[in-house]
């Protein structure tokens, strides 16, 4: 998902929806993003939110703001037990100079011998290819 800031207005979002899954405890969510963002830009945003059957935002995992710089990162996010969507929602900040984009949107069953899945443990990397666990 690419969102270009020359596209839309400052605040407008643009969400991008999983199917309906349901999830067990020890499930992580890994993607990679990249946001160059103005420095004077205080609007732009890339969330993810868990979103209920009924429609609604329940929880935000992770939101990201500010310039992350020229480099891909990666996030990876213990996802919480339930049935739900995951909303992943990219927020406009300033024109011309706020893009944001996602990759490699992955799910991981992570086990407790090779790793811990802590609820709302993230952790940064830089993109070298695809992502391994």
């Amino acid at each position: 998902m690419t969102v270009k800031s020359n596209i839309g207005q400052a605040g407008d979002q643009v969400t991008l929806l999983s199917p309906m899954k349901t999830f067990t405890d020890g499930t992580e969510l890994s993607f990679y993003y990249h946001m160059r963002l103005s420095d004077e830009d205080t609007v732009a945003a890339l969330t993810v939110f868990t979103y209920s059957q009924l429609h609604v935002y329940e929880r935000r995992l992770v939101e990201i703001q500010a310039n992350q710089g020229t480099s891909w990162k990666r996030m990876k996010v213990c996802l919480p037990a339930g049935t739900y969507q995951l909303a992943f929602v990219a927020t406009h900040g300033l024109q011309f100079s706020s893009d944001i984009a996602l990759d490699e949107i992955e799910l991981y069953s992570v086990d407790n011998d090779e790793q811990i899945c802590r609820s709302q443990e993230n952790s940064k990397g830089e993109k070298k290819g695809r992502p391994h666990v």
